[in-house]
């Protein structure tokens, strides 16, 4: 019996990323992270360019966007680094690196952007999950350490 409430309290403890209807609150998913690095990726398709955008958060614990992947220039692009940030070409595309504050970190689950969340090389499609905006947060999961 002890081993099962022990099992109860780990799980509860869990770092992971909890899904939620932004306007009602209601639970709609829960995703393992790992604690050393909650970290998630957001995928989607730009309305006009038709190419991929990855966004890279961490959570410590408010979320960052701490990186951002794309191919082209175009509307809602990043064109310069701003200050404190980094705009380099990665291959046929650009890699802004950056450390700003997203909170809430809410997401709109548009199907004809393929709004996704890709973790650990599998993707959830965030239009499986809602047709209403969705915000993202953690539970469980330690706070960084001061250096």
């Amino acid at each position: 019996m002890a081993c099962l409430l022990l099992a109860g309290v780990a799980n509860a403890a869990a770092c992971e990323a909890v899904l939620r209807e932004h306007r009602s609150g209601a639970e709609l998913k829960r995703l393992p992270l790992d604690a050393a690095t909650p970290e998630l990726r957001i995928a989607f398709e730009h309305s006009v360019l038709g190419t991929t955008v990855v966004d890279r958060y961490r959570f410590t614990p408010v979320p960052h966007l701490i990186e951002e992947r794309f191919e082209g220039e175009g509307y809602g692009l990043p064109h310069a680094a701003g200050q404190g940030e980094t705009l380099q070409r990665d291959g046929n595309g650009w890699r802004l690196t950056l450390n700003r504050a997203v909170d809430p970190l809410v997401v709109r689950p548009l199907s004809q952007q393929r709004m996704r969340i890709v973790l650990a090389g599998r993707e959830l499609p965030l239009a499986t999950l809602s047709a209403q905006a969705i915000e993202i947060f953690v539970r469980g999961c330690p706070a960084p350490s001061a250096s």
